[in-house]
């Protein structure tokens, strides 16, 4: 593939640019409100997506743990409780 040099800008489009930094220049100016959620309010019970990062021996307790119990239970429900465990002691 050829490698060729960066087009020149004739004086004509070098104008067209000095007349839109203007108007760039007063829009900055003008400023603007604050902006506003699109008529939603943001609801505290919908569940929030949190990323976790664990070892990999953290994760075979935990899940030696899970396994010691009478009723089985996925992974992310015994951190939901542990969680909740650990929220209620420290209130």
């Amino acid at each position: 593939m050829p490698v060729t040099k960066k087009p020149r800008a004739s004086t004509q489009a070098q104008t067209k640019s000095a007349l839109a930094e203007t108007e760039i220049q007063a829009l900055i100016e003008k400023g603007g409100s604050v902006a506003k959620p699109a008529g939603k309010e943001i609801s505290t019970s919908k569940p929030q997506l949190v990323q976790l990062r664990l070892t990999r021996d953290v994760i075979a307790r935990i899940d030696a743990i899970r396994e010691a119990r009478l009723v089985k239970i996925p992974r992310h429900m015994w951190l939901l409780e542990a969680i909740h465990e650990k929220l209620v002691r420290e209130e």
